[in-house]
């Protein structure tokens, strides 16, 4: 079974606008005292990008694999051990990292660390504030252990009545639906409580059990894609217009109009963020298509893609928050925050081409060793 694709030009591209996105958001911690309005919404797309990107690659390689193989428990397993390789590694790493960095400040570590060691640490409850990043990990890895077991109840039940693409995008549209639900509940049981965007951010925005259902919009979209290839391509423009219109709607249009979440909870925990990923699988495609051209920038690109889980995992609570317990933002003027900005940017660029290349390829690489195939048969 080969599970390795060829690098596409655009889908490289979404991801290296992603990471920017994530880390101009931080900046703010650097303009301290200016009043940059919308700087956090870089971020809160930027997380959003990767959710629907990551289900789109991730669902692409489980729907090769159902097609593939005889999708056995051997395939399952097989095919979580290959994302494990390329995504606990790294997460491990970095926990570790700020664990001490924690302790050599003088930070009191939260009594529930271990929580960290499975991913639970924002599972069903308000997200703990230690190595914060980290919330979206959980609703990935969740994700993909989540996803084939469905479809492996699914096909034993079912797979004389469907074809195998038709249960794979059952499935993904029923996960949907379900952890729609999830927040359809969430909301009415809060619905006479207090309503914040703060308390919005911990208890629902990164929790796994209310966002599953941002990964799995990247499902239908390549279930979607498999179907209708050649019309999705004839109408990328539309769709990329109409999906960046959607997400500008949603997330800057209505609040601008006064939705606020303590007048409308009900759009904030039940809308809001599934209307955005249904937008930016609509955006998806013209990227997708996307021509790559020549020169520099296209390899820029790549390696921006390539680094950016190292970016993702270091800039903030590593790079920024040192950044913060050396120099005194407030005190500083203008040009010398710019400088710091760009120090952060370049920091975290070189910083995690230095990771990716010497900790994250090798440990990656490994999945692909003689005994991981021959343990797999594969």
């Amino acid at each position: 079974m080969n599970q390795k694709s060829k690098r596409i030009y655009g889908l490289d591209l979404v991801r290296a606008i992603a990471i920017t996105l994530v880390l101009l958001s931080h900046t703010n911690y650097i303009f301290q005292g200016y009043d940059i309005q919308g700087v956090q919404l870089f971020g809160v797309q930027g997380v959003e990008i990767f959710f629907v990107l990551s289900g789109f690659l991730i669902g692409g390689l489980l729907l090769r694999l159902i097609n593939s193989t005889s999708f056995e428990v051997t395939d399952v397993l097989y095919f979580w051990v290959r994302r494990w390789f390329r995504t606990l590694p790294l997460y491990f790493l970095m926990l570790f990292v700020n664990v001490l960095v924690a302790l050599w400040i003088g930070y009191e570590l939260p009594s529930n660390l271990w929580k960290y060691l499975f991913f639970l640490q924002n599972f069903y409850d308000s997200h703990i504030l230690f190595f914060p990043e980290s919330w979206s990990l959980s609703v990935e890895e969740y994700a993909y252990i989540l996803a084939p077991l469905c479809l492996t109840v699914s096909f034993r039940l079912l797979n004389k009545f469907f074809t195998r693409d038709t249960l794979f995008l059952g499935v993904s549209v029923f996960l949907v639906l379900l952890f729609f639900v999830f927040k359809v509940k969430y909301n009415s049981s809060v619905n006479n409580g207090l309503q914040s965007l703060s308390i919005w951010n911990t208890n629902l925005k990164a929790i796994v059990i209310y966002r599953l259902d941002a990964i799995f919009y990247g499902f239908i979209l390549v279930a979607l894609f498999k179907r209708f290839r050649i019309q999705i391509e004839r109408k990328k423009i539309i769709l990329f217009n109409f999906g960046l219109g959607l997400s500008f709607l949603v997330m800057v249009v209505i609040p601008y109009l006064g939705f606020s979440i303590e007048n409308y909870p009900f759009y904030w925990n039940v809308l809001y963020l599934p209307v955005n990923s249904i937008g930016i699988s609509l955006a998806l495609p013209m990227f997708y298509f996307l021509k790559k051209p020549s020169g520099v920038w296209p390899k820029l690109v790549k390696k921006i893609s390539l680094y950016s889980y190292a970016m993702y995992l270091i800039h903030y609570t590593f790079i920024l928050y040192l950044m913060q317990l050396v120099l005194d933002f407030k005190a500083l003027k203008i040009w010398q925050r710019i400088a710091c900005v760009l120090f952060y940017l370049g920091i975290t660029y070189f910083g995690s081409k230095f990771i990716y290349n010497y900790f994250e390829k090798p440990c990656t690489g490994l999945r692909d060793s003689f005994r991981i195939k021959q343990l797999f048969k594969q």
